[in-house]
């Protein structure tokens, strides 16, 4: 019985140790990303940049029999020129609506919005004409302070937008900074690479080789299978807008599904930042079918989409549904849209290490 009693003892100190111990790592992982991950930012980006051009500039090298740092300049100037066109491409015009828009909100709100509420308020006041002349000047009361609270707040907000998006220029140059020295690395790296990537190997411990090989070979393979769930997810949204949007009888509902669902990829804004304003607008505009329909879409997407991600996403790395959702939900709590994707994928090689005998964590 002592025997029995000592060794689950022996286990539960096990158990606290093991917890303790990743505790550990994680919230030192966590507190060196918070710090130093803007510092970092650049030298990661520069190594994962030649990681991804290292195969290219390997079967290069041995097909056309040229200097390797030849071929990796031209690698990456090439990378470099086609990432740079399409980004000052994409964020230019995406600026200048962003400027455009809350520039005339306030206007907007003045000629849509606060009719509508005033309309509203007439509508009520005769309703309630009976009633004591107190409330009917209360009502007024309440009509004006809500369109001039309202009014502030759209002004305010607009302004604010508008001056970050202004303001934005003065972080240029620390961006450009940052993006030079981006650059600079990445040749240096992707020159050196393998030379960099043996020097790694050889500080190593060989008891680390395995685990490190493993790891390397189930994250290649499921950032793979996360890619292929999250165009699965985007081709079900962009096919449920499709099909909603024709229902609803808009022009050119394929294109605009096209659109919505590219701007789904956006981690904050979604699908919800382009459907829930038109839906909005709409209402405003007196189109109760368009505004209604649209809302309704919204809703349905939203809902599928918090099912069959969990799903995709756990069934690719591994994990239950549950498992995958809080993951997810932690890592973008605490590292944003990275913290998102790879909490879920750390925590699942830790579940394939676990499972492959390599280390002991879960029983």
């Amino acid at each position: 019985m002592q025997n029995e009693s000592d060794l689950k003892l022996k286990k539960q100190k096990e158990f606290l140790i093991k917890f303790c111990y990743f505790g550990v790592i994680i919230g030192t992982t966590i507190i060196i990303i918070k710090v130093l991950g803007s510092i970092l930012t650049p030298f990661l980006i520069a190594f994962i940049i030649a990681a991804i051009l290292n195969p290219l500039i390997k079967f290069s090298c041995k097909k056309l029999h040229i200097n390797r740092a030849i071929i990796s300049i031209l690698f990456v100037l090439t990378f470099y020129t086609v990432a740079s066109f399409i980004i000052i491409l994409i964020g230019a015009k995406l600026l200048v609506l962003l400027q455009s828009l809350f520039t005339t909100l306030p206007q907007f709100f003045t000629t849509y919005f606060e009719p509508y509420i005033r309309d509203t308020f007439t509508h009520f006041e005769k309703l309630f004409l009976s009633l004591d002349p107190n409330v009917i000047s209360a009502l007024e009361e309440s009509s004006s302070s809500l369109i001039s609270t309202l009014g502030n707040f759209v002004s305010k907000f607009s302004t604010m937008v508008v001056s970050y998006v202004s303001g934005f220029a003065t972080t240029i140059p620390a961006i450009f900074l940052k993006t030079v020295i981006t650059i600079i690395v990445t040749f240096f790296i992707t020159i050196d690479f393998e030379k960099i990537i043996n020097f790694i190997k050889r500080q190593l411990p060989e008891s680390a080789s395995k685990p490190i090989k493993e790891s390397k070979k189930f994250i290649t393979t499921t950032l793979f299978k996360c890619l292929l769930s999250y165009v699965l997810i985007l081709s079900i949204t962009f096919t449920e807008i499709a099909i909603g949007l024709t229902i609803l009888q808009i022009p050119n509902a394929i294109l605009i599904a096209v659109v919505i669902a590219i701007f789904d990829i956006l981690p904050v804004l979604g699908t919800g930042g382009i459907m829930i304003p038109w839906a909005i607008i709409a209402l405003l505009y007196g189109n109760y079918t368009i505004g209604i329909g649209v809302a309704v879409l919204y809703i349905i997407i939203t809902i599928i989409r918090n099912i069959i991600e969990p799903k995709l996403v756990g069934q690719q790395v591994g994990l239950h549904p549950v498992v995958t959702l809080i993951s997810m939900f932690v890592g973008l709590h605490f590292l944003g849209f990275i913290g998102m994707l790879g909490l879920p994928i750390t925590i699942a090689l830790l579940r394939y290490l676990n499972d492959k005998g390599i280390v002991k964590i879960f029983k």
